[in-house]
């Protein structure tokens, strides 16, 4: 089979996309987050002239992904003893460093739409959390915005979600915030951290605005201290954000024109 077309003809969507083995930019390495979390991960290493294709975005680790896991490694009570949701999770370098802070990993689940990227990630977890060993964290398949009750029936809710990069095309912000409103846990402390490089001027604004749209508000984290952030050369670091997003509970009286205190 010599073509993709051919491939999935076949009925072999399910599996790894042959090619990808034969390319020696696909490699296994190993990432170091802080002090103490290591994740080895099957991955896109150099993708190199003409190779960081759309299709390939997901098999890569972006800078992003390094900063957001440095980010709960810096600050693992956010994903202890918490379930815990990535999405577009490529690799899967979050979920996993999540799952390492996590006195239960299972309660980590790690989510992708393209088949072929789910297929590297599950590889990825069964390296880092062997079934024989421990209760791995989870991975399955999501589309935003689509089929998110059966979605929310089989997984539940969650206390935070991850997403680092999953808004290269603006046309996915609106149902990425859909997707995270409808799984977010309905707590005051439920959180959904956003790391993206800004790659277009109007994004940031459109950010805020999906949020605003499903009642979600934003708070900018400082970056300053971030290790994995100080690396970046200083051309990237003025377009990387990281932002943390919570429910915006309204309170009732405030919309009602009349609130009775009897």
């Amino acid at each position: 089979m010599d073509t993709e077309e051919e491939w999935r003809g076949e009925g072999m969507e399910r599996h790894f996309w042959p090619p990808m083995f034969l390319d020696p930019s696909y490699r296994w390495e190993e990432y170091r987050v802080g002090r103490g979390v290591k994740v080895r991960l099957l991955a896109v290493q150099d993708g190199g002239e003409g190779k960081t294709a759309s299709c390939l975005t997901g098999q890569m680790v972006w800078p992003a992904a390094r900063v957001l896991s440095q980010h709960i490694v810096d600050h693992p009570e956010l994903v202890q003893a918490r379930t815990v949701l990535e999405l577009g999770a490529g690799t899967g370098l979050l979920g996993l460093v999540a799952a390492k802070l996590s006195p239960c990993p299972k309660k980590v689940v790690l989510t992708d739409n393209n088949m072929t990227t789910l297929d590297m990630m599950e590889a990825n977890v069964e390296e880092n959390f062997p079934i024989q060993t421990t209760m791995p964290p989870r991975c399955a398949h999501l589309h935003w915005g689509e089929n998110l009750n059966k979605f929310l029936h089989d997984h539940g809710k969650f206390d935070v979600i991850l997403g680092a990069d999953v808004i290269l095309w603006k046309q996915y912000i609106r149902p990425l915030f859909e997707t995270v409103k409808k799984l977010l846990s309905q707590t005051d402390t439920a959180t959904f951290l956003l790391c993206y490089q800004c790659r277009y001027a109007e994004l940031k604004d459109k950010v805020y605005e999906a949020a605003k749209e499903v009642h979600l508000v934003g708070e900018e984290i400082q970056l300053e201290e971030n290790a994995a952030f100080v690396e970046q050369e200083d051309k990237a670091k003025d377009n990387l954000h990281l932002i943390k997003f919570c429910h915006q509970f309204v309170n009732v009286c405030e919309t009602n024109a009349v609130c009775s205190t009897s």
